[in-house]
């Protein structure tokens, strides 16, 4: 079994509530490209203007925006078995973020157009769609209200709860963004937590 059958395998288990036929599967694993990404690549800039839809094999991405005046603003972090498109960050036409490697990534990679046009034969496919579609926006939902509700530390001890070696994998730059704090606020909760234990 090739690594991208056994990726979109593990896709269709996870979100389809029906069974997908094989033969419905192995042309959606036609579609796909596995490619890799060194540490640091930028696998989709703000501003293109592509169509595609990727799933991460292995490896960490970020995703973050650039704010009007450079500084840049991490949203999210995607490991492995996650999917992210660029159909659901476009406005007037193009990407409105940033995808990045955090470390030497593999994606398996699809023209969001060929995808679509199979769902249209094949409507059983829609059952993955739907479960990719209602998981971005419970993270989106969740993301938001920590933001809303929660104190910095409690947001960092839930990012940590989430990814346990991200302090390893990612730079505390990234992570301090993430948790809308300042890199020296971040060292901060990181000590207090410490000094807890």
């Amino acid at each position: 079994m090739t690594e991208i059958e056994q990726a979109v395998k593990k896709l269709a288990s996870r979100y389809a509530k029906v069974t997908i036929k094989g033969t419905v599967l192995s042309r959606l694993i036609e579609l796909g490209t596995l490619i890799e990404f060194s540490s640091d690549d930028l696998i989709v800039a703000a501003g293109d203007n592509q169509n595609k839809l990727y799933l991460l094999v292995d490896g960490l991405i970020r995703k973050y925006y650039l704010d009007y005046q450079g500084n840049d603003l991490t949203h999210q972090f995607l490991e492995a078995e996650q999917v992210f498109s660029t159909q659901h960050v476009v406005f007037s036409g193009q990407v409105m973020c940033n995808f990045e490697a955090v470390e030497p990534c593999r994606v398996v990679c699809f023209d969001y157009e060929l995808v679509q046009s199979l769902m249209l034969e094949e409507p059983a496919l829609t059952q993955i769609y739907i479960g990719m579609l209602e998981e971005t926006l419970r993270i989106k939902l969740v993301r938001e209200t920590a933001l809303l509700t929660e104190s910095a530390t409690a947001r960092y001890v839930k990012l940590k709860t989430e990814i346990p070696n991200i302090d390893q994998r990612v730079n505390h730059g990234h992570i301090a963004s993430y948790i809308g704090v300042t890199p020296v606020s971040l060292s901060r909760i990181r000590r207090t937590l410490r000094e807890e234990k």
